[in-house]
């Protein structure tokens, strides 16, 4: 047999052309005339050949032999070939070459299939105790007793679906699939028909993925662009989270490339379209190209790498899915497994997986994936395989994963440094107050320490030192005589209390028990009046911390909002939600007048709290959510401090008192004319009325035994 095959090759190389050159034909008759020189050039150079040959040893022939057959290549034959002709021998490709061929074109996912499925085991011969699966055997693979083997089985309970699916003609639509657009048919109804990930673990551990995703869209499901989800976090063995950092390059829609953003809510992220325009009815291919870091476990003796392929959050059934992982260069899986179905009932039996290089391996489903059912994919690499991270990766990592807790503790710690400094310093200054002295509100309210009936009393005497008003004693009967509409001098709140004791053509106001509503209106708006003057000026002492504070908040929150991927929605969203605390805050320390009031007020305050508190935890995590909410708290609670009696309000209560003193020293020179008329609130106000008799420098002016006799009089009347 080897002396034939020598023969044969030696009569090939004989008739073979010893040098082929390729040159493009324009003139097929000159290419004869050449080709015909070149034959007789050739018998010339064969006949120096033969010799050579007859001259070698059969060591020499066989080695020979070996190096010139590793240079054959098929050619085509035309007549313009020295090898056409009635002499020309045909070459045929061999089985082997055409089912090498055949192989080559298929695409990466039915090569990784085919080879997993003949890798589980050798289905050409029956094997040993299994029978193998016939046509009689009962369909239901669930009682199918006699199967030759796993392969066998899912041979054919795909056939049996594909039965099943024509028996219900269902409509049929073609398919390209990638990557060589074989044409395949599938049912017309919204689903995928076809999902490929293409992933490559780096060097450095980062994942260049490629998903490309066949999509059927009917307008139903399938409206918009579609929408890729993924989990923030992946946990490892031991249940520990890792956050991932996605980084999206590019997706095109059938080749086009489409703005896409991405967005992460609660515990997933997503890639969005930036405008979501209609898809109308069709075939659609996607693609997805990102990046993920931080997605390798590192253990003590070797890496793992996880993945979930398909996700479990499509709301269609994906057909075929596959994948193929590169590993980094020269590393080698030390194990791999790979599961599908539902998170609570995972299999291994309807995943493919084969060896396509050294450090290539790829993954099929042999089965459809329903709504929520998943792909996952482990592979444990060598611990050398991932180049260990850099210190500022780490830092990076570190940022993303603990960021939000870092900011709003950061946040928290400045704003208590920043109550603490203030505080000292209100100490060592707290003979910078401002004089208030003229206003009698403010006086009664920081030496009587509230807000009682005697503003009334402050409010007619302010009217009638503006010549507004004229108090009057006839008989039993207080008269209040309306004497200018000019209302310029009064405020907003003060005007409204004057009209509510006199109607539009009234002038005169009895303080008797008929005036009771008005007088009641009229205390009830100047209540408000004095709250909101007290408030303003404890504004203006604690602007400077509360400023800081809120800016400092503000900070964290921008800087826990830039670790998110859509910077201005989680920004709103925390100081919304820091809003609300703020809010449901004063809800909780008002007291309401009426109980029933107050206490449901305080339970929807409590329910509304709580609903933000579990709201803000779609944008950071519970720690942080905390933290965020202790801030608001201590802002609120320190702006409270800072304006309570042992706080800033300390030194205006020491004014208050020391300007008492001051009246009551100067009880001589303050019961003059027009200084006494410019002082009698304060009087009242500060309870010195009894010092201040009247005489007849003040007659003209002197109105605090009227007042003192009406606040006796109508005192009843200010209950609420």
């Amino acid at each position: 047999m080897r002396k034939l095959f020598l023969a044969i090759c030696f009569i090939l190389f004989e008739i073979a052309p010893a040098l082929a050159a390729v040159q493009q034909i324009t003139d097929i008759d000159q290419a004869k005339k050449d080709a015909h020189f070149s034959q007789i050039e050739q018998m010339e150079k064969n006949a120096e050949f033969k010799n050579y040959i007859q001259s070698m040893s059969p060591q020499e022939m066989e080695e020979y032999l070996k190096s010139r057959i590793k240079n054959v290549v098929i050619t085509q034959l035309d007549e313009t070939s020295g090898l056409a002709g009635d002499g020309a021998i045909s070459v045929q490709k061999s089985q082997e070459m055409l089912e090498k061929e055949a192989w080559e074109k298929k695409s990466t996912f039915e090569k990784i299939y085919e080879k997993s499925l003949n890798s589980i085991i050798d289905t050409s011969q029956p094997q040993a105790k299994a029978p193998l699966y016939t046509d009689q055997t009962d369909e239901n693979v669930n009682v199918q007793p006699q199967a030759a083997d796993d392969a066998q089985i899912m041979r054919a309970y795909l056939q049996q679906q594909k039965q099943a699916l024509l028996n219900q003609n269902i409509n049929m639509i073609e398919v390209s699939l990638p990557p060589y657009n074989n044409k395949s048919l599938v049912p017309a109804m919204e689903h995928i028909p076809y999902l490929f990930s293409k992933i490559e673990i780096l060097p450095d551990g980062v994942l260049h993925i490629t998903d490309t995703i066949i999509v059927v869209a009917n307008n139903k499901k399938v409206k918009t662009p579609l929408t890729r989800v993924f989990p923030k976090y992946a946990f490892d063995r031991e249940n520990k989270r890792q956050k991932l950092d996605f980084n999206l390059a590019s997706v095109t829609i059938n080749g086009q490339e489409i703005d896409y953003q991405i967005e992460d809510q609660n515990n997933y992220v997503f890639f969005t379209p930036k405008e979501n325009a209609l898809l109308q009815p069709g075939v659609y291919e996607f693609s997805f190209d990102y990046t993920v870091d931080n997605q390798i476990f590192a253990y003590d003796n070797f890496d793992e790498f996880y993945w979930n392929v398909t996700g479990s959050s499509w709301n269609l059934v994906v057909a075929k899915a596959g994948a193929l992982v590169i590993l980094p260069p020269k590393a080698k899986s030390l194990g791999q497994v790979a599961f599908s179905g539902y998170d609570n009932l995972k299999t291994d039996k309807t995943v493919l997986i084969s060896q396509e290089s050294e450090n290539m391996l790829g993954f099929v489903s042999t089965a459809p994936l329903f709504l929520g059912q998943g792909f996952e994919i482990i592979i444990s690499l060598p611990s050398d395989s991932i180049f260990a991270p850099s210190w500022d990766k780490i830092f990076l990592r570190l940022i993303n994963a603990y960021g939000d807790v870092i900011f709003a503790s950061l946040g928290l710690l400045f704003i208590l440094s920043a109550y603490l400094i203030s505080w000292r310093y209100i100490q060592k200054n707290r003979q910078k107050a401002q004089n208030f002295a003229q206003n009698a509100y403010l006086l009664r309210y920081f030496y009587n320490g509230k807000i009682d009936a005697k503003i009334f009393g402050i409010f007619l005497l302010n009217l009638f030192k503006k010549n507004i008003i004229d108090i009057e004693k006839n008989d039993n009967n207080i008269l209040l005589i309306k004497k200018s509409d000019n209302l310029a001098p009064l405020s907003r709140l003060e005007k409204k209390a004057l009209n509510a004791m006199f109607a539009k053509d009234e002038a005169i106001l009895n303080l008797n028990s008929y005036a009771k509503l008005k007088v009641k209106r009229a205390f009830l708006l100047l209540k408000k009046f004095v709250s909101f003057n007290v408030h303003k000026l404890l504004l203006k002492l604690n602007i400077g911390y509360f400023a800081l504070s809120l800016m400092m908040l503000l900070v964290a929150e921008a800087g826990i909002a830039m670790l998110s991927y859509n910077f201005s929605y989680n920004f709103s969203f925390l100081i919304l939600a820091s809003v609300f605390f703020a809010l449901f805050l004063w809800i909780f320390k008002k007291k309401f007048a009426k109980r029933a009031v107050n206490l449901t007020a305080k339970i929807l305050a409590g329910f509304f709290t709580a609903a933000t508190f579990f709201a803000l935890l779609a944008v950071v995590n519970p720690i942080t959510a905390i933290l965020l909410f202790a801030t608001v708290c201590i802002i609120w609670k320190f702006s409270i401090l800072y304006v309570q009696k042992d706080g800033l309000a300390q030194t205006y209560i020491a004014e208050a008192k020391k300007y008492k003193d001051l009246l009551l020293k100067q009880v001589d020179a303050f019961s003059v004319g027009k200084d006494f008329l410019n002082r009698q609130a304060a009087i009242y106000a500060l309870d010195c009325e009894e010092q201040y008799p009247n005489n007849e420098l003040i007659n003209t002016y002197y109105k605090l035994d009227i007042v003192t006799e009406a606040d006796k009089k109508i005192g009843s009347f200010y209950e609420a």
